[in-house]
């Protein structure tokens, strides 16, 4: 937003769906990551994208696996995979997570997430095991990264600052799930602010203590210095939303503009009732990056704030290549032409039938060309 480029930046917002792109069950690549690499390459190589925000991490799967867990359920031929939603704390039971998290994880969560941490057939074999799994997933990330910035020139996405992870969202997300939190927001709101207030000492408040003493001024190797990916808001309403996430939200975005740094904020859902809390930070600082909101409206409510995303993925699926390529040129037209957008998809692209490749085709080498 300082300085208009000389073409409008595409990113790739491609999940499991360049999996089966590449001609992979779901099921081959994500317990391979030799295959997962293969396919991260396949995917640059095929449609050549100026970043992919991610390189297959998003269902790590062979880490619980290691435990004998099913969060994940890989379906290969649908080509589906989903996570289930169970909650590891009872209602009741909120007093006695605030009280010691980790001590609660240990000896009630972890055994409603394994069986053999229930039935107490656990050993420490199985959990070097989990621990190695979750070292080669770490691995695995390093050097494919590595690949992808020293082989194909890609930039790196988010620059390694602390991550500050809000109590709220740690509770929708793994604790209680999306009908546990829903409840106790109803039911009994100061207990499940103590959680939150526990959980933040566990992990938002020394990930915020990192962010503070990071040096000031954004990092150029990456495209942002910070990334947030927020769920939890699309079950609150405006007071909720102002109790229990907005406090935690605004001490990390506060010092994100006193550092001088950027941000991806991708909020699931919509997120347009909760647009007026973004307006005054600096210009720039913000990149949005909307689900089911309107990426017009985005420009017109929020103009401190660059954007990425705009083409529907259910245009990328459905439509024609030429519909695609309207709206392309429209979003380069009325979003690009004095800077401030990158071109993305509004979801992350799951499944077969979410993106006809023809039409990624089209849309990528449109933009490489076009200068609006």
């Amino acid at each position: 937003m300082q300085k208009k480029p000389d073409r409008v930046p595409h990113v790739s917002f491609f999940v499991t769906w360049k999996i089966l792109d590449a001609g992979y069950k779901l099921s081959e690549a994500m317990n391979d990551y030799a295959i997962m690499e293969k396919v991260v390459r396949r995917h640059q190589e095929e449609y050549g994208f100026d970043a992919i925000f991610e390189y297959g991490g998003p269902n790590a799967i062979r880490i619980p696996a290691a435990l004998g867990g099913t969060t994940y359920s890989i379906n290969d031929e649908a080509g589906t995979v989903n996570y289930k939603d169970k909650a590891i704390c009872e209602h009741d039971e909120l007093e006695e997570l605030a009280a010691d998290p980790q001590k609660f994880f240990y000896e009630k969560g972890m055994a409603r997430k394994y069986p053999c941490w229930a039935d107490g057939t656990v050993t420490a074999e199985d959990v070097q095991r989990a621990i190695d799994e979750q070292s080669k997933f770490i691995q695995y990330h390093m050097n494919i990264t590595r690949i992808m910035n020293e082989e194909y020139g890609m930039p790196n996405f988010t620059a390694p600052n602390g991550f500050a992870y809000a109590g709220l969202d740690f509770l929708f997300n793994t604790i209680r799930g999306i009908k546990g939190l829903s409840i106790d927001m109803r039911r009994d709101p100061a207990k499940g602010e103590e959680a939150i207030a526990a959980l933040n000492e566990l992990y938002f408040t020394p990930g915020l203590n990192v962010l503070k003493n990071a040096p000031e001024g954004p990092n150029m190797d990456y495209c942002f210095d910070y990334d947030i990916t927020l769920l939890c808001h699309t079950i609150l309403n405006q007071k909720q939303f102002e109790r229990f996430l907005w406090p935690d939200l605004k001490a990390v975005l506060d010092v994100l503009a006193e550092k001088k740094k950027t941000l991806r904020l991708f909020m699931e859902g919509s997120s347009k009732r909760f647009w007026e809390y973004l307006k005054d930070y600096p210009k720039g600082m913000i990149t949005m990056h909307p689900e089911q909101d309107d990426v017009f409206d985005v420009r017109k409510e929020l103009p401190n704030c660059a954007i990425l995303g705009g083409m529907p993925v259910s245009l990328l699926g459905n439509g024609t290549r030429q519909q695609c390529l309207d709206r392309t040129k429209l979003l380069c037209d009325e979003l690009g032409k004095d800077g401030g957008f990158i071109l993305c998809q509004d979801k992350m692209v799951s499944f077969r039938n979410d993106a006809n490749p023809e039409n990624v085709h089209a849309v990528c080498e449109f933009v490489r060309e076009y200068r609006p």
